[in-house]
């Protein structure tokens, strides 16, 4: 495709990251992110989010990522379209983190046996820095070029705008201090994920449950394997051996890489979407009926 088609880069050039981030994050979301990629961050960071044992535990005991996966998907996709497209300033951004600060509450009430399991802001700023980076990361490491600096400023804002919405359970974070500039960002995941960390049931479970509905989610039944190669990938063989989910093969490393590659370098060379996210979501988005059929499946299979 010729370059006319990449009508994004061409309004982001022409923006200001320091006083139009929010603009610049929802173009480039709406208009050149798949939903497959959405999936790409949202489990692989989920599982990089649990390598605390409190986190794991938490997430073990709703048990909403191992009996209603479809529709954790869902609600995952619902928050990041509210907060990356529609704005955090837009009235669906800010719902949106007052609908989140309602569940982590809910959730902190009916687990006591978890004290102080929503109260750490290390645990509030990592995810955060995660969604920022992701992509970078992932590129640099197949050898691609990354985010650009604008785009870099861009994300920053983001994920301090959203930050500062966020409540931990003994009070809003708004005042709280997060990374000032990316390349903090970047330090504080380093060394967040430097901390020694204790494998745990909980863990390996959910991540296993995650792996299991990305591969068969997004793959057909032959290749469900591979799906669950690509999943591996994208969380790092670090906490992949922490959850005890397994690594790859050199040879079945070198072609998740090569798929990798070839989507991105296709990325590059098709043109943008002129139809916005929100509405190629719309189109895949399961009804409550079809979320519930979904559920009481997945109930009914044994244990793997």
């Amino acid at each position: 495709m010729r370059r006319r088609y990449k009508w994004v880069d061409r309004e982001l050039v022409r923006m200001d990251p320091e006083t139009e981030w929010e603009r610049m994050i929802s173009l480039y979301v709406s208009h050149r992110i798949p939903e497959f990629a959405l999936a790409m961050m949202i489990y692989p960071g989920t599982m990089h989010m649990m390598q605390p044992a409190l986190v794991s535990a938490t997430l073990a005991h709703t048990r909403k990522l191992e009996d209603r996966p479809h529709r954790r998907f869902q609600d995952g996709n619902d928050f990041l379209v509210a907060w990356m497209v529609n704005g955090i300033s837009s009235t669906a951004g800010r719902d949106a983190a007052e609908r989140l600060n309602r569940i982590h509450k809910a959730v902190a009430r009916k687990t006591p046996a978890l004290p102080g399991n929503f109260d750490d802001i290390d645990d509030f700023v990592y995810p955060l820095v995660l969604l920022a980076t992701f992509p970078h990361r992932l590129q640099t490491s197949l050898g691609l070029p990354g985010t650009t600096k604008p785009m870099k400023v861009a994300w920053h804002r983001w994920a301090q705008a959203v930050f500062r919405l966020l409540d931990r359970e003994s009070g809003p974070l708004a005042g709280e201090a997060f990374p000032e500039d990316w390349s903090a960002m970047t330090e504080f995941a380093a060394k967040f994920d430097a901390r020694p960390y204790e494998q745990t049931s909980s863990g390996h479970h959910v991540a296993t449950a995650m792996m299991n509905f990305f591969a068969e989610r997004w793959f057909p039944a032959p290749l469900h394997a591979f799906g669950r190669d690509l999943s591996r990938y994208l969380t790092g063989r670090r906490i992949c051996e922490l959850h005890r989910i397994g690594w790859m093969t050199p040879r079945r490393e070198r072609l998740v890489r090569l798929f990798l590659k070839t989507l991105f370098r296709a990325q590059r060379m098709l043109p943008d979407h002129r139809t916005p996210l929100t509405e190629r979501l719309h189109r895949t988005r399961l009804t409550n009926t079809r979320l519930k059929n979904l559920e009481r499946t997945t109930a009914r299979r044994p244990a793997r």
